[in-house]
Formats: C-alpha cells, sequence, structure tokens
C-alpha cells in the first residue's frame, strides 16, 4: 500500500490483570509479606493501530515496571500464534501498589527484590497481554486520531526539589512537565478511546498499605469514564523519575490513603477531560491517512563502575556495627542517615556482582503524521522529557517512560551534579546518559 493511502483501523480492549491470590508488591521497600486484598483491581489496555501495511500495539499495564523477557515473551508468544506486530510498547504506569514483576535493575535493590517465586503470576500476566492484544487485533475498524493538550500544574512537584527521597537535595527550582497530551482514537461505529499521557510518579499509597491498587491513575480512569461512560482509557506515563503528586510525603495511613489517591486521581481525570475536550478544537491535528513510521534506535546503557566486592562487603559490615551502635543509643536522625548509606552500598554490591557490563535496550519510536510517541526503558528523569519535546519534529511527542524494560533512574548530566536518590541508586554509568541523550535526540529530531 503506497503511503498515501494508508487509512489508520484501530481497536482497543481492556482486560483485568488483578492477581487471584496474595503475591509480592513492588514499589516500596519497607513491604514485607504478600498483598492482603485488593483496593480497586488493576487492568491492562491493549490499543493496536494498523495502516495496511504496518502493525503496532501499544498496552498500558498497572504495574511498577515490565522487563525485557516480559516484552520478549509477549512478542514471541503473539509470533507463534500468528499475528505479526511491527513494534510491541509494553508501558507500564509505574503504580506502587502493583504485583511484583522481576527485572535485573530493579532486582539490584536488596529491599525492593523478592524471593518469592512469580513464576506463575508472570504467566498470567503473559497470557492477559497476548489475550488482550490479539482481540484488540481481531476486532480492527477504521478510525481517526485526533490530537489534545490540556495543562495541570497543581498536581505534579519535583520531589527533588522538596528534599527527595532521604532528604537529601535542595532544588528550589527544579521542573515539572505539566503537559497533558490526550489522542482521542475514534472509530467509524463510534468505539472510542481515550490516550493521554502525564508525567508523575503513582505514589499516593505507601508501604505500609498492603491492597493491591492502580493508584490515581485507576481513580483517573473512573473520572473519565465517569463522564464518558463506553470510552477505553489507556494511561502513558512520562519522564516521571523525579516528579511526585503534590503533597505525597505526607504522612496517611487507612482510609485517607485512599482518599488522596482519590484526590490526586481527580485532578489528573480532569486534565485529561480538559485535553480530551481540546481534541474537537478545529485548530488541532486530526490523523486518517497519515502512515505509520517504525523506528528505534539501540542503546548499550553501560552500567557504572563499583569498587571491588571485597571492599562492599567490608563497607557493609562497618555500616551494619554503627547502626548497631546509634541504635543502641537511640540516635534515630544518625541511624535513618547511615541505614540510607548501606542500602546504597548494597546496591553497589548488587551491580559489581553482575555479570554483565552494559543493559543493552532499544528505543521504540512511533509516527502518525505530525504525531510522535518515544517508548523509553525506565525512570527517566523530567528534563529529559522536557528538551526531547522542545527539540522533537513533529509538533506532538509524548515521551512514554517505564516502556519494554526497566533499566532504574536515568537523570540528566545536570540532574548528576546534586547527589540523591535518583542519583545513587542509578545502575547505569554516565556515558549511559550521553548515549540515550544522542539516539533519543536522534529518533525525535533527527535533522538538528
Amino acid at each position: 500500500m503506497l503511503p498515501h493511502e494508508a487509512h489508520i483501523s484501530a481497536c482497543s480492549v481492556r482486560t483485568d490483570i488483578t492477581p487471584t491470590s496474595p503475591v509480592p508488591m513492588s514499589g516500596y521497600g519497607a513491604r514485607s509479606g504478600l498483598s492482603t486484598g485488593v483496593n480497586d483491581p488493576l487492568s491492562a489496555t491493549a490499543l493496536v493501530l494498523d495502516d495496511g501495511a504496518t502493525t503496532i500495539a501499544i498496552v498500558s499495564i498497572d504495574v511498577l515496571n515490565v522487563s525485557r523477557e516480559l516484552t520478549r515473551g509477549v512478542w514471541r508468544t503473539l509470533e507463534q500464534n500468528g499475528l505479526h506486530l511491527d513494534d510491541l510498547l509494553l508501558a507500564a504506569t509505574h503504580t506502587h501498589a502493583g504485583p511484583y514483576v522481576p527485572s535485573r535493575a530493579l532486582d539490584a535493590s536488596p529491599v525492593l527484590r523478592s524471593e518469592i517465586d512469580v513464576s506463575a503470576s508472570l504467566d498470567e500476566l503473559q497470557t492477559s497481554l497476548v489475550e488482550a492484544i490479539t482481540d484488540a487485533y481481531e476486532g480492527l475498524e477504521t478510525a481517526s486520531i485526533r490530537v489534545g493538550h490540556a495543562q495541570e500544574e497543581t498536581v505534579p512537584v519535583n520531589r527533588r526539589a522538596e528534599g527527595g527521597v532521604g532528604g537529601n537535595v535542595r532544588l528550589p527550582d527544579g521542573p515539572i512537565d505539566p503537559n497533558v497530551t490526550a489522542l482521542l482514537v475514534e472509530t467509524n461505529t463510534g468505539n472510542r478511546t481515550l490516550v493521554y499521557s502525564f508525567a508523575c510518579h503513582p505514589v499516593c499509597t505507601t508501604g505500609e498499605e498492603t491492597l493491591l491498587s492502580a493508584d490515581w491513575p485507576g481513580y483517573a480512569r473512573n473520572r473519565i469514564e465517569a463522564e464518558h461512560p463506553g470510552i477505553e482509557v489507556l494511561y502513558l506515563n512520562g519522564a516521571a523519575g523525579d516528579i511526585n503528586p503534590r503533597d505525597a510525603g505526607t504522612s496517611r495511613s487507612g482510609a485517607d490513603v485512599y482518599e488522596y489517591m482519590e484526590y490526586i486521581g481527580s485532578q489528573v481525570g480532569d486534565a485529561a477531560l480538559r485535553a480530551l475536550a481540546d481534541t474537537e478544537s478545529g485548530g488541532n491535528q486530526q490523523i486518517e491517512r497519515s502512515p505509520i513510521r517504525i523506528d528505534s534506535a539501540t542503546v548499550t546503557f553501560p552500567v557504572k563502575a563499583t569498587p571491588p566486592v571485597d571492599v562492599l562487603q567490608k563497607r557493609i559490615e562497618s555500616l551494619e556495627s554503627t547502626l548497631q551502635r546509634l541504635e543502641a543509643d537511640g540516635d534515630e536522625t544518625g541511624y535513618a542517615k547511615i541505614n540510607w548509606d548501606k542500602r546504597y552500598a548494597e546496591e553497589l554490591l548488587a551491580i559489581a556482582e553482575w555479570d554483565a557490563t552494559c543493559l543493552p535496550n532499544r528505543l521504540p519510536y512511533v509516527t502518525i503524521g505530525d504525531l510522535g510517541i518515544l517508548g523509553m526503558p525506565g525512570e527517566v528523569l523530567v528534563r529529559h522529557g522536557l528538551e526531547l519535546r522542545d527539540s522533537a519534529a513533529v509538533s506532538t511527542l509524548i515521551p512514554a517512560g517505564y516502556v519494554n524494560d526497566y533499566v532504574g533512574y536515568l537523570p540528566t548530566l545536570a540532574d548528576l551534579e546534586n547527589i540523591g536518590y535518583e542519583v545513587r541508586t542509578m545502575k547505569l554509568a554516565p556515558e549511559a546518559i550521553v548515549e540515550f541523550r544522542e539516539k533519543a535526540m536522534g529518533l525525535v529530531a533527527p535533522e538538528r
């Protein structure tokens, strides 16, 4: 089919992925044991787009992260079943109240790694994703895509500006990304899917809570669906590595946690509704006959250098002795600081014990007309997203985080000047930042 003859077809399918039995949870090191119930259901929403020559699937999943192994497993099973995709974007919403999905970078943190066998629940998740994508493919209908925009400046805060995780960073002018981008995908029979992007951590819950939850994205979906019954909602997180909801650090427990979660979700949902309404604006982009273009870039992502294993082991032993003394002295402030140091040292030890010097990955980039979606594998800090969008050759760029794998935090070089949680726990070398920026810019701004 010639490019000028391309016509978009689309279909979306949402499936419930809530575990049916207790599972280890991801997101907070304070958790131990298994989930104890469900606050709100977890889901995966698959959108398949086809132009007659190229087929892609974009899937939003209510989990903290996906892994390279999960992505490969889904893609391989689809191929074995006879469904060929030209590209696949599995995007975690990054809820901190979802089931544990192992990945090498996540498991470098002893407090985030689970020793419980989750192979059965992973198989169930993979099967659910394959079925949702297959059902969406089989339901393809002629469709159009309209683009809308809104701003939400009251919800997001730069957590490094506010003191950071561990409270050791002060950046009074830390940036946020207030952009809410909406894609209204509407078929000729009236089926509608809202794809919206917004960069913000889903961290309304706490490490003490053990109820499974989609966090604020679930409540945002409820808010949107209340105004537009029958619409499917697909959320893409962004460059949210250092972005939290406002007041996320306030101490809460029990019902107060979920009341706050609903409040943040309603605020974001209202912003998504404004962006959805903006898709009806006559001056905005409408896509019907543009071909789907697939590009990608391979990144090697070198792992950061660490001290030798024996040095780190001695360092951890020394820190443990210090912690015992501080606990005996009742020095809670000193204990908290040294405990963070011990955690960082344990993560360095895990990296030092890896049998690889890099975490190779792929950056998928999909363009449809003047719309671009860039997949980024991990916790990309907000400056990357802002600068990529400002430089993009397309008029609308969605820099989607937590896509197809998890490599941990990816700060900018400027972020390295302010040591804090995101910098200290990054698994990659500074050279990886340069490589990511060059490859990502090469995709979104090839003429730059």
